[in-house]
């Protein structure tokens, strides 16, 4: 009967390996794109919370940005919006064709990054409402607690 059960256990030991490899990869993290002026008050929010969060931080969004965008899986876009009420934070998709009140927008990135490089991440855009874009201001009051909710969505979207 010893001989009946070495098989058993090889035979066990077989599927929980396969079981193994099948799990899922973990996922990676998105990249971390913060555009805005860090000197113009909570037009700045978007570089703080990206470079806190060990992502990129712009004054604006350039083509060049495309090749970077194109080798990631998952991207979150973080600026100040002046149509959210201040400290509002707002999440959504962005897709290669979203309109956009800056010159070169997430979704053009994304476009360019599928058109060159053959390849578009998933992308979120998170706004965050802004009050004060006044030179040399510091974070508004409102701009730093949109900035703590959004930390929080970014952390449960990772």
């Amino acid at each position: 009967m010893a001989a009946r059960r070495t098989p058993r256990r090889k035979e066990a030991s077989r599927r929980l390996s396969t079981q193994q490899a099948v799990q899922p990869a973990p996922r990676k993290p998105p990249l971390i794109v913060g555009y805005g002026n860090t000197l113009r008050g909570d037009d700045a929010v978007g570089p703080q919370l990206a470079t806190m969060l060990g992502g990129i931080a712009v004054q604006q969004l350039v083509p060049e940005l495309a090749e970077l965008i194109a080798a990631e899986d998952r991207v979150i876009f973080i600026d100040a919006r002046t149509d959210l009420a201040p400290g509002d934070v707002q999440v959504m998709p962005v897709e290669s064709d979203s309109a956009s009140t800056h010159w070169c927008s997430p979704g053009r990135l994304l476009h360019l990054a599928q058109e060159v490089y053959g390849k578009s991440p998933e992308a979120t855009l998170i706004g965050i409402g802004a009050e004060s874009f006044e030179f040399g201001a510091p974070l508004s009051a409102a701009a730093q607690q949109g900035m703590e909710k959004a930390l929080a969505q970014i952390r449960a979207m990772k």
